[in-house]
């Protein structure tokens, strides 16, 4: 049985499968097998995939069925007492599966490992480490930081995963995500999986024109980040979460993933585990999406139904009062000026109580996702 089992999705991935596949190659640790799952390739994919011959290598065919799909049947195929993930754009360094087996050998009580390495662009010029990317380095039980944040982790191919941890679930990748089937993974397994943390470069994480974060439109993406929000807010080990975790929760999918949606964020906000929120955070809530629509002078409507709400929840919030008062004696003019204000007063405030913290750094403007 081989020690790892390396695990390489391919969909139409002639311009870089043999940098990947070559990377594994020269790993100086080659007690591994590859299952390379071509998921319905229609360029040189399978002509390149016909040119390695190393018996360690296992290649499947499937009809077009998307990344997780593809994944899972490399999955179902492996045999090595380790999981590795690398995809077809991606490149392992030489030492990788070296550091990554001996760590998770002195680790007997870690079941998934993830390592430092590189973002890099199409000429493999490293742009940034994954480190200054992510929001912090959490090991053990990171269950509540990884719900919060998928730069936990950030990318599959930093990490090693024991097989029996997966199949004690057993967990697999969701078909239905497009985007983000990775971070509902990592999430699903972080359920009962101990996670510990390599301080060294094992891969370079490739960002290109024909990544499926900046070729699948901004409406889906959006629409995934929804579903797994769902998946977590409906789970039965929800209301579990420790209250700071479940506030940030709402926060993020009310303000960010269900932005200019007002029918969906009202079914959040009055969803029974939102009402299990202390209620003057229920009150922020509801008050927080009004002014998102104020600023924009869009919804209108909706956004004094929510200024109206925040006020009856938190009667003696002054902010919402002064709000009410504006509307009343102004219309949605005066509110808007109000919280306009107050507005770039918590945008200052933030400002400066970031000076001097560490905070993770963006991946650089022209490689991020195309808004389409």
């Amino acid at each position: 049985m081989p020690t790892v089992s390396v695990i390489t999705p391919v969909y139409n991935g002639e311009r870089y499968l043999r940098p990947a596949l070559d990377s594994l190659l020269a790993q100086t640790h080659q007690d591994w097998e590859l299952i390379v799952v071509d998921d319905g390739s229609k360029d040189q994919t399978p002509l390149i995939l016909a040119d390695y011959t190393d018996p360690r290598i296992v290649k499947l065919r499937q009809a077009n069925a998307g990344e997780a799909a593809a994944r899972n049947a490399g999955l179902s195929r492996a045999t090595g007492e380790f999981i590795g993930f690398l995809d077809a754009d991606d490149a392992y360094l030489p030492n990788a599966l070296a550091d990554l087996v001996a760590f998770m050998q002195a680790q007997p009580h870690v079941d998934v490992a993830f390592a430092d390495g590189y973002f890099c662009d199409e000429q493999d010029r490293r742009l940034m480490r994954l480190s200054e990317h992510r929001p912090g380095i959490y090991t053990g039980n990171i269950l509540e930081p990884l719900i919060l944040s998928a730069s936990v982790i950030t990318v599959p191919i930093c990490t090693l995963t024991r097989r029996s941890a997966i199949e004690r679930g057993p967990i697999r990748f969701d078909p239905q995500l497009v985007i983000g089937p990775d971070w509902d993974f990592w999430i699903q397994l972080a359920r009962y999986a101990r996670f510990g943390y390599l301080d060294k470069a094992t891969c370079l994480y490739r960002i290109h024109q024909l990544n499926i974060t900046r070729t699948s439109g901004l409406q889906k993406r959006l629409n995934d980040l929804a579903y797994g929000r769902m998946k977590i807010l409906n789970a039965d080990w929800f209301g579990s979460l420790s209250l700071t975790t479940r506030e940030q929760f709402f926060f993020d999918f009310l303000t960010t993933v269900l932005i200019d949606q007002p029918n969906k964020q009202q079914a959040i906000l009055e969803h029974v585990h939102t009402g299990e929120l202390p209620a003057h955070y229920q009150a922020l809530l509801w008050r927080q999406v009004s002014t998102q629509y104020f600023l924009k002078r869009t919804e209108t409507d909706f956004a004094i139904k929510c200024l109206r709400r925040s006020a009856q929840l938190w009667p003696g919030n002054t902010k919402s009062n002064v709000a009410l008062s504006a509307l009343r004696l102004g219309g949605a003019t005066a509110a808007y000026g109000v919280l306009r204000g107050w507005q770039t007063v918590i945008n200052l405030s933030r400002r400066l109580h970031a000076i001097g913290r560490t905070t993770p750094k963006p991946v650089p403007v022209n490689l991020r996702p195309t808004l389409k």
